[in-house]
């Protein structure tokens, strides 16, 4: 049985999911040992290891060195990429980079960014049995200004949209549905009514786990951080316990 499977198994006898970011080898190493269930290579990277202000200029190589960087680490964990801005804008580049990662054992996850207008994109890959993480809501990589920073689902036909979106990425068999940004109430729904566990970044506590950024726990993040996860009085062992006992 995979990584990915035993870990859906025990979300579905109960377990809260955890995810937190990671860039290279040693920090991998201490979060898998700190209970971590899911590393995430980010796109995250491109604000916080290349101090860039947006993740448009992240790389498909830079992805795919920092997981190699990270996979030497984890032995149990759950390795989840992001496939980056523009390297999954097509169906064929899309199967064909993801597949690269999952062929090989390089990851055990692919997340996209999904909206309207790349759903087909999602369904491409999964039809191909590619596992996918599938991102709604907040969409970093196609952010053009600020006023795309805010929650999500607030208006009643956003919110439809969003649901329905949700619910036919989990029928159609997303691994993980991650959401960013969404209205509490809305991402609560989602997750009372999908199957697929239901991960969420600022979007409440009443989901089926929790995403951070490694740099967000430490303080030191370039990005705004969550209030709900950071506190720059205790040390970060104590913090990722903090992190993972309030998803239980």
């Amino acid at each position: 049985m995979s990584k990915l499977s035993k870990l859906i198994n025990l979300y579905k006898r109960g377990k809260k999911i955890s995810c937190i970011t990671a860039y290279d080898a040693s920090m991998s190493k201490y979060l898998e040992s700190s209970g971590v269930d899911i590393i995430l290579v980010g796109d995250s990277l491109g604000q916080v290891i290349k101090g860039e202000k947006t993740t448009h200029g992240v790389t498909l190589d830079e992805i795919e060195y920092h997981t190699r960087c990270v996979k030497s680490g984890l032995k149990t964990s759950v390795l989840m990429v992001d496939l980056p801005k523009d390297s999954y804008d097509t169906k064929l580049k899309a199967y064909k980079n993801s597949y690269k990662f999952i062929s090989t054992s390089l990851a055990d996850l692919i997340k996209i960014e999904i909206g309207t207008n790349n759903f087909d994109i999602a369904e491409h890959l999964i039809k191909k049995n590619i596992p996918l993480c599938a991102h709604i809501g907040l969409l970093p990589q196609t952010i053009k200004s600020k006023s795309g920073f805010r929650k999500y689902g607030k208006s009643k036909n956003e919110a439809k949209q969003l649901y329905d979106l949700a619910i036919t990425l989990d029928k159609l068999g997303a691994k993980i549905i991650l959401i960013e940004c969404l209205e509490n109430s809305l991402a609560r729904k989602i997750s009372q009514n999908c199957s697929a566990p239901v991960i969420g970044i600022g979007s409440g506590s009443g989901i089926d786990g929790q995403v951070a950024v490694i740099y967000d726990l430490l303080g030191i993040s370039f990005n705004k951080i969550d209030r709900f996860i950071v506190n720059d009085k205790i040390s970060l062992d104590k913090q990722i316990a903090m992190f993972i006992k309030k998803l239980k």
